[in-house]
């Protein structure tokens, strides 16, 4: 296969290279762990990096429940691709505008992509679990990041980290969210930089401890105030959205106009 000469394309495949060994890092990790009594599932359990992600997976006997949606989030999917660039072009849009504008883009790709792979894994008689869960009606900081948003990683999380440290949750919450910056950091602002020479190192890792500092905001300051923790998420999750998802990312997605 020869390299692609478009900048977007080698971040897309470099990304991909990036996050498939860090997925192979985190199963290795997840495996090396002592269980905690969870029996893996064989013929999935290579694609989901925690067995907590496995446990959650459901018997599947059709295609009939999946194609539909599959073909729901495609029209989504270019539909929200459309309305971007339009709206892009249209009003010559840059800077942060961008990153806000393709938060629907990243959501609808993820779900339509755990859609196609579910589809490969249903003659195996099993359904893999959702990756989201209604983010939108998070109902605190804590809640978007441990039971809506990228559930398959929040179950790595969850198994290889805060069940190991339970007697000390401070410092798990820290080191959660510090490795998850190093994460996005290592899959798309290294290769930002390896493509285009654009240095963002930080941002992703500045996003992600301001995520841990929200939740223990919420836990000592607003309790009792469950509207106030509401407009709270949107404050600390969605605000800050342009150092997450920044120019690398949006090349991997290829919203980066040039």
């Amino acid at each position: 296969m020869m390299w692609p000469d478009d900048p977007n394309r080698q971040m897309t495949l470099l990304f991909l290279l990036a996050l498939a060994l860090l997925g192979f890092v985190m199963k290795l990790v997840a495996l090396l762990l002592p269980s905690k009594g969870q029996i893996e599932r064989r013929g999935i359990s290579w694609v989901l990096v925690s067995p907590d992600s496995v446990s959650r997976s459901q018997p599947a006997t059709s295609v009939q429940p999946v194609m539909p949606r599959i073909l729901m989030l495609s029209a989504l999917l270019l539909s929200s691709y459309w309305v971007y660039w339009q709206l892009v072009h249209g009003f010559q849009l840059r800077g942060i505008l961008l990153s806000y504008l393709a938060v629907p883009c990243l959501f609808l790709l993820g779900e339509f992509l755990v859609g196609v792979e579910t589809l490969f894994f249903l003659p195996g008689g099993l359904l893999l679990p959702a990756l989201h869960r209604r983010p939108w009606a998070a109902r605190s900081v804590a809640d978007f990041w441990g039971n809506r948003w990228n559930l398959w990683f929040s179950d790595w999380f969850r198994y290889c980290i805060f069940s190991r440290l339970r007697r000390r949750p401070l410092f798990a919450l820290f080191m959660v969210f510090a490795i998850s910056g190093l994460m996005h950091e290592w899959v798309t602002n290294f290769t930002l930089y390896h493509v285009t020479g654009r240095a963002l190192f930080g941002s992703m890792m500045i996003y992600f401890l301001l995520q841990a500092v929200g939740i223990l905001v919420e836990r000592h300051f607003l309790k009792g105030h469950p509207r106030l923790i509401k407009f709270f998420v949107w404050l600390i999750v969605v605000v800050p959205v342009p150092l997450v998802l920044n120019e690398g990312l949006l090349r991997v997605l290829h919203l980066w106009p040039e």
